[in-house]
């Protein structure tokens, strides 16, 4: 279906685009009385348009917003906009934006909420369409569905509109701007149309993403050198995180500031993957030991894994993935086992088995209880291939919704790599085909992000590292094309343009670039580094592919996600920080306290930092930018 001949007509009205002599789209005219907006058009690549519209003022204006807007006169069957709406957002019980009006007006975000500058995205039965703001635009954007239909939008200078989306299930009023023109003034907004045949539904986004990707001149600059990064992380982990209470010995889930100081959270303190990351930091410091001989990290990492391995496994090959109940914090009745934390624990503890003996220290036990995992779920797969979100610890599924399940994939790949055994293998084909069925039609995965319940990032992780490891296992070229849908799902995510932010602000404080970081979830509308998790699947694409801009991603990644990193004489809205320590959240829009940091110094971005380090063998991947 590939077109062959481009071209767009204009009359006094509208400007029509054709596709083979196929009507595609038109874009709109902008009225005013004492303002004349000229279009400037340009192909640059096939079905990909620059489009630069020049407002010429004729006398001086109040109150102007200026637009640009595209309009597809067919129904829209999927719409995008990047990290912030996938089809309206129809998953989850949650108070998040649905839909994309509001009684027939428009959503309207501002460009700084959105991972690609100002970006819309719609398909129909045939074609795709993206409208794009160059970098620099600081206005919004808009995705307006009607019956036969729909129009994409983008509005300067900023608003958004009817409401702001400002926390969790939480709205402010609007916020509107508008602009003060004079006489002879001219404002010139800078924009991308890109049309994309569709040949399977909710895959076209990938040609945005590459402009989008494509308009940036991306260097890698990291702050800090690997080598720096390492050594603050292990000092995190074993001065600020390390716990010991009755039987515990392990890491804290983070930091918070109490009493004019930061200390340890007293809530659901110790947790195995996901946030708390006690298995992952162990094995860390058991690598630590490797590199440096260094025995405290050595005798830390085996007291904390022995802790979990001594008390967290259930008679029924299950796990408990939050030490709090097995002290007496909380009721054992209470306390679920999600499948993020129980593919961490099993895919952990692999780990440490083999780093144990590495180290010289034989713990069989480790292999026995990851094995363990794997076998419950086995046994307790359903018949389509789900393996449900969470489990009772009586074996009992508790819930089967979203794409959580999949974080046990991985180690059921692991767990027949190991054994020889068919019937992981075949429990984890047949698994994944659930699972990335339900993204490919979709065209999104959710509740990964255990304190949301919507459509987000992490729950696709799993999707892309099983991909992978299908592939290198069975040589198919059908996971493969699996693991790069995945990672563009996940590149959705990814911010692909620079914010600047006004003095005063703790982002601009920190000089905190946007470029290379990812939102959480529909529900949660803040910059996380949690991209560091899947940093070296894309660095595997990129060697698979051919693909360059997987290196490159990965490497932006990983430049954002050291933003914030204390090298213990970061000072951040007054507070002194450990080194070693970084928030959680960066709030890149008008969330919680706008454009300022979570003050949440968890330990997951210290865990996922080591762990890409302890994956590659070489660090200058990281700590310059290659060709």
């Amino acid at each position: 279906m590939g077109a062959q001949r481009w071209e767009w007509k204009s009359n006094h009205e509208t400007t029509t685009f054709y596709a083979d002599h196929l009507p595609i789209g038109i874009i709109l005219p902008f009225t005013h009385d004492h303002i004349t907006a000229t279009d400037e058009l340009t192909q640059i690549g096939a079905g990909v348009f620059s489009w630069v519209r020049h407002f010429q003022v004729s006398s001086s204006s109040t109150n102007v917003r200026l637009l640009m807007e595209f309009r597809v006169p067919r129904p829209m069957t999927y719409g995008l906009i990047p990290s912030v709406s996938y089809n309206g957002n129809p998953w989850g019980p949650g108070q998040d934006v649905k839909g994309f009006t509001v009684d027939g007006e428009p959503w309207t975000f501002a460009y700084h909420r959105v991972a690609v500058c100002g970006a819309t995205y719609s398909e129909n039965d045939d074609w795709s369409v993206a409208l794009l703001a160059a970098e620099g635009f600081t206005g919004s954007c808009s995705l307006h569905p009607a019956d036969q239909q729909v129009t994409h939008r983008l509005l300067w200078p900023e608003v958004e509109t009817p409401r702001v989306y400002s926390a969790r299930d939480q709205y402010a009023a609007a916020y509107e701007t508008a602009a003060t023109l004079e006489a002879g003034a001219v404002i010139s907004l800078h924009a991308y149309l890109v049309f994309t045949p569709v040949q399977e539904p909710r895959q076209a986004w990938r040609t945005m993403l590459d402009i989008a990707w494509q308009q940036h001149e991306y260097q890698h600059q990291p702050r800090f050198t690997c080598e720096e990064l390492w050594n603050w992380g292990i000092q995190y982990a074993t001065e600020s995180l390390w716990a010991e209470e009755r039987h515990f010995k392990g890491f804290s889930i983070g930091l918070a500031w109490e009493d004019h100081d930061w200390s340890q959270s007293p809530d659901m303190k110790y947790e195995i993957g996901w946030c708390g990351q006690n298995a992952s930091l162990a094995n860390a410091l058991l690598f630590d030991y490797l590199r440096s001989g260094n025995q405290a990290s050595l005798d830390k990492g085996l007291a904390a894994l022995d802790s979990w391995a001594a008390y967290a496994p259930l008679a029924n090959g299950l796990f408990c993935c939050h030490f709090d109940p097995l002290i007496g914090l909380e009721h054992p009745k209470d306390n679920l086992q999600d499948g993020c934390n129980l593919g961490g624990a099993a895919t952990y503890f692999f780990e440490a088995h083999e780093l144990a003996a590495r180290c010289g220290v034989e713990r069989p036990g480790y292999q026995t209880l990851a094995f363990g995992i794997c076998d419950f779920f086995v046994k307790h797969q359903f018949e389509d291939g789900n393996l449900g979100r969470a489990w009772h610890n009586d074996g009992t599924c508790a819930a089967t919704d979203g794409t959580t399940g999949c974080f046990l994939v991985p180690p059921l790949l692991t767990a027949f790599q190991l054994s020889g055994q068919d019937e992981y293998l075949t429990a984890a084909k047949r698994a994944f085909a659930f699972y990335m069925a339900g993204l490919i039609k979709q065209g999104f995965t959710a509740a990964g992000a255990l304190d949301t319940h919507c459509i987000d990032k992490e729950s696709a992780i799993p999707l892309l590292r099983s991909a992978l490891m299908l592939y290198r296992l069975t040589g198919e070229a059908e996971y493969l094309q699996h693991a790069e849908h995945a990672a563009y799902y996940l590149a959705s995510w990814q911010w692909q343009h620079t914010v600047h932010y006004a003095p005063g602000t703790a982002l601009a404080e920190l000089a905190y670039d946007t470029f290379g970081g990812t939102s959480v979830s529909t529900q949660h509308h803040h910059i996380d580094p949690y991209a560091l998790s899947f940093l070296d699947a894309w660095l595997q694409l990129a060697d698979l592919t051919g693909n360059p801009v997987w290196k490159q991603r990965a490497q932006a990644v990983w430049s954002n996600g050291m933003l914030g990193v204390s090298d213990g004489q970061l000072r951040v809205m007054g507070k002194l920080r450990p080194v070693g320590s970084q928030d959680e959240g960066f709030y890149h829009t008008r969330w919680g306290n706008p454009f300022n940091v979570s003050q949440w110094l968890v330990a997951w971005p210290t865990a996922f930092r080591l762990e890409v380090l302890r994956s590659l063998t070489d660090w200058s991947l990281l700590d310059a930018a290659k060709p």
